[in-house]
C-alpha cells in the first residue's frame, strides 16, 4: 500500500502545472500551427499560445488543395497560411516577441493585399521587440518590385535576422541603427557600397555576416566587431574592383564560395586573405582552374598559411596544391585540414606532399564529393608514385577518408595511409563508403 501511494495518480496533469515560462520553452520546439493546436488540451491551456514569445509559420506544414500540380494549388495554399499568420497575430497577445520565423514557398500571383499582409506581420514583429527574425521564402513574382520594411534597419532590439528570397531589394535607406544585432544573414538581394558602409557603422557589435547569392558593387569592409565572415556566390563579389579591409582586427573565420571566378577574382581574393592577420578558420571554394605557377602572385594559400583549420574544395584544389609544392610554404598552425574534391586519386600525391609542410597537423578529412575526373576517367595511385611521398608529421591524430566504392585507388590509399601514417603518428583511420 505504501509503495502504491507513493505512485502518482494517472490523472495528473504534470505539464500543466508547470509555470508558463517552461511551458513556453517545451511550445517553442513546435511550429504556430502546432501551438495554437494545444489551446484545446485543457482551459489552462486554452490562452497559453497567446502569450508565446516562440513564434515559428512554416507553410510547407499547410495542406494543398485537391489539385496535384498548378499555380491554383500554390494559391489556394498560400491564401490558407496567409489567413492563418495573421489571425494568429491578431489574437495574439501584447507581450513582448523573442522569435519570429516566417517560410513559404510556390510560385504564385502577386497582389498588393499580399504584399501587404506579409509587410504587416514584420512591422507587428518589431513593433512587439523582436530579437530573432528569421523570413525565408522561395517565391517568384510575388515581391518583385517590393523592398524591405525600413523599420528592420532601425529596430533597437534586433540580435539575429536572416532574411532570404524575399525582398530582391533593401530599399532607399538613410540611416541604420542596430545596437545589439551580432548575427546578420542576407540572402538573394541587391546590395550596394552606401548600404554595406551604414551596415557597419549602425552594427557596432555585428560578429556574424553571411551573403549569399547578393548582388550589387560593394568593396569596403570596416568593422571593429566583425569575427565571421560568409560570402557565397555573391556577383560581382571582387569582380573587377579590390576587397578592401580595413579595421578588421577581430575577424577569425572566413568562408569564399565561388562558380564564377575569373583572374580578377582571384586576384583579388589572395590580396584579400592577406589582409586577414587574426583570421584562425577559413574555407575555401572555387569551382575553376586558376592555373597557378611558381611566379604567381595569385596565391591563395599564402594567405592561408597562419590559420588553424582550413577546407579546401572545387577544381582549385590541386592547383593550389601544385603552388604549394613549388613555394614549400609551411603551416605550422594548421591543426586540421579538410579536403573536399571530386577525384581521389588525382588529389592525393599532393594531399601527401602537402601534409609534410603541416608539421602539428591532428585531424585530416579526404571527402569525396562526386565520382568525377577531370581528366575523363580515373588516375589510379600506383605503388611506384606513393614512394614519392612518404609522410613525416607524428601529431596527425584522425584520418577521416569518405570514397565510392567504384574508386579502384582507395585500397592503395588505404595501404599508404596504414604504412606511413600509423606508423608515424598512430592515428585512427576512418573509411567510409558514400555508396550506403
Amino acid at each position: 500500500m505504501e509503495r502504491v501511494g507513493r505512485r502518482l495518480s494517472s490523472d495528473v496533469d504534470m505539464i500543466s502545472s508547470l509555470p508558463d515560462c517552461l511551458i513556453h520553452f517545451i511550445m517553442s520546439f513546435l511550429t504556430a500551427q502546432e501551438a495554437v493546436r494545444t489551446c484545446i488540451l485543457s482551459k489552462r491551456w486554452e490562452k497559453l499560445w497567446t502569450t508565446l514569445p516562440f513564434l515559428d509559420f512554416d507553410m510547407s506544414k499547410f495542406e494543398c488543395d485537391d489539385k496535384p500540380d498548378g499555380r491554383g494549388c500554390i494559391d489556394g495554399k498560400f491564401e490558407r497560411f496567409l489567413d492563418f499568420v495573421s489571425m494568429t497575430l491578431l489574437r495574439r497577445d501584447t507581450t513582448d516577441m523573442h522569435k519570429f520565423h516566417v517560410s513559404f514557398s510556390g510560385k504564385m500571383h502577386r497582389s498588393s493585399k499580399r504584399v501587404m499582409f506579409i509587410r504587416s506581420w514584420i512591422v507587428y514583429a518589431l513593433k512587439h521587440n523582436v530579437q530573432v527574425f528569421k523570413f525565408d521564402s522561395d517565391v517568384q513574382d510575388l515581391l518583385v518590385n517590393s523592398s524591405l520594411p525600413l523599420d528592420v534597419f532601425t529596430c533597437a532590439c534586433l540580435v539575429d535576422v536572416s532574411i532570404s528570397r524575399t525582398f530582391p531589394r533593401v530599399g532607399n535607406i538613410k540611416v541604420i541603427n542596430l545596437p545589439v544585432l551580432k548575427r546578420l544573414y542576407l540572402g538573394f538581394i541587391q546590395l550596394d557600397q552606401d548600404f554595406i558602409e551604414m551596415l557597419f557603422c549602425g552594427c557596432p557589435v555585428l560578429e556574424i555576416l553571411h551573403l549569399k547569392d547578393c548582388y550589387g558593387w560593394y568593396s569596403t569592409i570596416n568593422s571593429q566587431s566583425l569575427k565571421y565572415l560568409t560570402v557565397e556566390t555573391c556577383v560581382p563579389f571582387l569582380k573587377d574592383n579590390e576587397m578592401e579591409l580595413y579595421n578588421t582586427p577581430n575577424l577569425l573565420s572566413f568562408c569564399y564560395t565561388d562558380g564564377y571566378s575569373d583572374d580578377d577574382v582571384i586576384n583579388n581574393l589572395s590580396k584579400m586573405l592577406l589582409k586577414m592577420p587574426s583570421l584562425t578558420c577559413a574555407s575555401i571554394n572555387i569551382n575553376r582552374h586558376i592555373g597557378l605557377s611558381a611566379n604567381s602572385n595569385n596565391s591563395i594559400l599564402i594567405g592561408l598559411s597562419t590559420v588553424h583549420y582550413l577546407t579546401l574544395s572545387g577544381y582549385m584544389i590541386k592547383d593550389l596544391l601544385v603552388y604549394e609544392l613549388l613555394n614549400c610554404l609551411e603551416f605550422s598552425n594548421l591543426k586540421d585540414l579538410s579536403v573536399e574534391c571530386l577525384c581521389l586519386s588525382c588529389h592525393f600525391i599532393l594531399i601527401v606532399s602537402f601534409l609534410n609542410d603541416c608539421p602539428n597537423l591532428e585531424k585530416l578529412s579526404l571527402h569525396r564529393i562526386g565520382f568525377h575526373c577531370e581528366h575523363g576517367e580515373e588516375v589510379h595511385v600506383n605503388q611506384e608514385s606513393l614512394k614519392i611521398a612518404p609522410f613525416k608529421g607524428g601529431r596527425l591524430k584522425t584520418v577521416d577518408v569518405q570514397f565510392y566504392r567504384r574508386d579502384y585507388s582507395v585500397p592503395r590509399v588505404w595501404k599508404y595511409l596504414q604504412d606511413h601514417i600509423t606508423e608515424n603518428s598512430r592515428a585512427q583511420i576512418i573509411m567510409t563508403s558514400l555508396d550506403n
